[in-house]
């Protein structure tokens, strides 16, 4: 058994999150007594995260990093996240105004078209690795992302990833939730595969209702041209 770090406040697939103070944490990768090689795999997670953040740099809709931590362990230093996830923020406060919600929607759009740009992949989108701080959405958990060169096609690179396409699936479910205050998640990798008509609520009436539904039917080919939809419908964000 592995005594639970102190502080520890989350355990995801890769590491284990332990609040240092009251703005920041620390991402250990986990660690298992006796199996090396599953210790490197996670360190090796953790190492791709550092990567990442490292390439996105500070951007206001991801959460801000502050360096490795520990260089033996890999483990890395980040902003805490004061107001909770995303889904546990959307059951526990009263539906917002329409205008609060679309900002939202617009945020965490330009967001992951941000992180398009930057030839990144995020690959785990979902409501509880969009943390809320400061009445702002932020981005997390890059461990399971793509890092690309500078100079790739991602349009190309979006075409032989069925990943990306999942990103877009579950950006619909988010949106989802945001237009409706209500949360709802479709798990693609428990599945493993597309939903069903009958599995999807209906999307007639919602606050970007047509979009969410192209994100389901899996009619966007990149992140690109959900943008291009949403900036039309709702504008940029302030």
């Amino acid at each position: 058994m592995v005594k639970q770090r102190p502080g520890c406040i989350a355990i995801g697939w890769s590491g284990v999150i332990c609040r240092v103070d009251d703005s920041r944490v620390v991402k250990h990768p986990k660690w298992f007594p006796g199996y090396p090689t599953y210790n490197e795999q996670y360190r090796s997670l953790i190492t791709l995260e550092k990567d990442i953040y490292e390439r996105l740099g500070d951007y206001k809709g991801i959460i801000k990093y502050h360096g490795i931590v520990d260089m033996k362990t890999g483990a890395i230093r980040l902003s805490y996240g004061k107001q909770g996830d995303l889904s546990a923020y959307i059951r526990s406060h009263c539906k917002p105004s329409r205008p609060f919600r679309n900002g939202w929607i617009q945020q965490l759009v330009e967001t992951f078209y941000y992180i398009y740009c930057r030839k990144v992949l995020h690959h785990d989108i979902k409501l509880n690795n969009i943390l809320v701080d400061d009445d702002c959405l932020k981005a997390i958990d890059f461990a399971n992302g793509a890092l690309f060169p500078l100079d790739a096609d991602m349009e190309a690179t979006c075409a032989d990833d069925p990943l990306s396409r999942v990103d877009l699936l579950c950006l619909g479910c988010i949106i989802y939730s945001i237009a409706t205050w209500q949360v709802f998640i479709y798990d693609y990798f428990e599945k493993n595969r597309w939903p069903t008509p009958e599995e999807l609520p209906p999307t007639s009436d919602v606050l970007c209702g047509d979009i969410i539904k192209k994100c389901w039917d899996d009619k966007y080919n990149t992140i690109a041209s959900l943008y291009e939809d949403v900036t039309a419908l709702l504008g940029h964000s302030r």
